[in-house]
């Protein structure tokens, strides 16, 4: 996370009050889950197009800039530091926009870098439209290594206010393969937590 890129934009955005999350892989790491990454997907919240203008004349300024126009109604751009690059996006996934209760529930991971809830990311890789067994694997971590910290009544409604309800019980059957005695009982804790805990 040591990268001024990063730190300029989440300062910056931070300056501005423009709530912003890192996403992607670089995420991971506050939810437990490591795999290297390369990519720097960043996300930000902004309502008008001239609060993005502001924030890109703010990068501008910081010598961060990008080829494109960016719209408030995009879904993402790209800008460019020192040797660098990072995709900062206008929504958190591609299949859903922000939503108030998304934004309440950011949490701080380090110095001014935010992410989601831990129940809110888990929707952004599972409503990916180019869900890979990469996206998979990292819920099913992130659900093993957050078992005792997620909200589980949140997470139900959340999966039902976005329609990915029976997307994430075809993936709780993989907790159902006969692996080692400690994921069992890890992979049994998750699947009572989350369709009995009320």
């Amino acid at each position: 996370m040591e990268n001024k890129l990063t730190q300029t934009i989440f300062s910056e955005a931070t300056r501005l009050k423009i709530p912003a999350i890192i996403l992607g892989g670089l995420a991971l790491p506050a939810y437990s889950v490591f795999r290297t990454t390369i990519d720097i997907d960043i996300c930000i919240y902004v309502n008008s197009q001239e609060v993005l203008d502001e924030f890109l004349l703010a990068l501008k300024r910081k010598n961060i800039e990008t080829l494109q126009k960016p719209k408030i109604e995009h879904d993402m751009f790209v800008v460019f530091g020192q040797n660098t690059e990072a995709e900062i996006w206008l929504k958190p996934c591609d299949a859903f926009s922000w939503d108030l209760q998304m934004v309440e529930k950011i949490q701080k991971y380090i110095d001014e870098v935010f992410v989601l809830s831990v129940e809110d990311y888990l929707l952004t890789k599972l409503a990916r439209a180019d869900r890979s067994s990469i996206d998979i694997d990292d819920i099913l971590q992130i659900l093993i290594n957050n078992l005792n910290k997620i909200d589980w009544e949140y997470l139900r409604f959340r999966l039902k206010s976005k329609e990915l309800m029976q997307d994430f019980k075809e993936i709780l059957k993989a907790f159902e393969i006969d692996v080692n005695e400690d994921y069992q009982t890890k992979s049994k804790k998750i699947i009572e937590k989350f369709f009995n805990e009320k």
